[in-house]
């Protein structure tokens, strides 16, 4: 009985928080942005429904919460702390916590139960906002619409990116909440192989039909690279700095590629730097460096991490390239020993190159891309 009781969320719970918290919101909204929605009349009252929007910031989940007339219960990271400059807020209105990239049963079944006593989930089937519109749908929504059969609501957000800076610039944003057509319950697909991939089936199709909600622009803005490619180049430097040679054989870095395209990612350095407050600053450059102990201890809070939460990196890039993350993190390591014992600088070149979907030059950017809370000098961009 104490586990099924684990495993069960009240619904609704907090009322009298989060309806304060919603009036407050609408009021700030209503101040600071000017916010269009569209088919608002298909917001339900009550459930079993759940909410699936795009996601790129945290204001998708404001609107949807202040807006809907029904009280809406949401899924939450469970895998990390939340932002430093919300957690209150977060905290205060309080989320279902599920452990993303580690199987969270538990979590999901305190979702499913919000859905079993006739209540509203708000889910981002994107599953985070590091690669906004660019990321695959995760089967969390299909399973919880199968497992309960509760309708879902797709809903495209628009103006998010950005808009809450501007904001508080006072720059009324436009914000855009564009309302679709209830789709019913997910059934398995008899000719689908598994249940996981007539799910994956489903979630694809529940996020194609909130992306066709989403306003052309931010589409646009989020699909603008074509062709991506990242490239690590590593070179050691023995007998003067001018003189450099590929890592010896037995500490060439076979995995690199996937460490340039996580120092392309701001979002998730952002995670573990401002939510874990990890010392990842000496990563933002490594050129002929010597003295290597801040990098090396670097990487180690990351390994470290890991242990704790495997599922951080295969989560966000997918099984094989998360993994190969954490393989060349190690790999780095052990090159960056052997340069300190052999008194031997170091240098890691990441590089990305794509092709602008919009005007069709091709691009090449070195040196990694950090958020704006570690700034550096902007590297080697070219036009082809």
């Amino acid at each position: 009985m104490k586990d099924q009781a684990d495993n069960r969320v009240k619904y609704p719970r907090r009322v009298f928080i989060r309806g304060g918290m919603r009036t407050l919101g609408k009021v700030l909204l209503a101040l600071f942005a000017r916010v269009e929605i569209n088919s608002r009349e298909r917001l339900p009252t009550k459930g079993p429904m759940i909410l699936a929007g795009n996601h790129a910031a945290v204001l998708e989940a404001v609107m949807m919460a202040v807006y809907n007339p029904g009280l809406v219960e949401f899924i939450g990271n469970g895998d990390i702390p939340f932002d430093p400059n919300y957690a209150f807020i977060v905290n205060a209105y309080d989320l279902i916590p599920v452990n993303r990239g580690n199987l969270d049963r538990k979590g999901l079944q305190k979702a499913a139960s919000v859905l079993e006593q006739g209540g509203i989930l708000g889910i981002f089937p994107e599953g985070g906002v590091w690669q906004a519109g660019q990321m695959p749908a995760q089967i969390g929504a299909a399973w919880l619409s199968y497992r309960t059969q509760a309708p879902v609501l797709p809903i495209g957000f628009g103006g998010i990116r950005g808009g809450l800076g501007q904001a508080l610039k006072l720059k009324r944003p436009k914000l855009v909440m564009n309302v679709g057509e209830v789709l019913p319950p997910v059934t398995l697909d008899e000719n689908e192989t598994s249940m996981k991939a007539s799910l994956a089936k489903s979630a694809d199709l529940i996020l194609e039909k909130i992306n066709a909600l989403v306003p052309p622009e931010d589409l646009c803005q989020a699909h603008m690279k074509a062709d991506q490619r990242y490239i690590l180049e590593v070179e050691v430097h023995q007998g003067g700095l001018f003189t450099s040679s590929p890592p010896p054989e037995p500490l060439q870095v076979t995995h690199g590629d996937a460490y340039a395209h996580f120092l392309y990612n701001p979002t998730m350095i952002d995670v573990l730097v401002r939510n874990l407050r990890l010392p990842l600053h000496p990563l933002m450059q490594v050129d002929h460096e010597f003295r290597l102990g801040p990098v090396i201890a670097a990487w180690d809070a990351i390994l470290a991490y890991l242990k704790d939460n495997p599922g951080f990196f295969t989560y966000r890039f997918g099984v094989d390239e998360g993994l190969a993350v954490e393989q060349s993190l190690q790999e780095l390591r052990r090159l960056a020993v052997w340069a300190q014992e052999n008194q031997t600088a170091l240098s890691l070149t990441p590089i990305h190159t794509y092709r602008n979907a919009n005007t069709g030059a091709q691009v090449t950017e070195q040196g990694g891309r950090f958020p704006s809370n570690m700034p550096m000098p902007a590297k080697g961009v070219k036009l082809q």
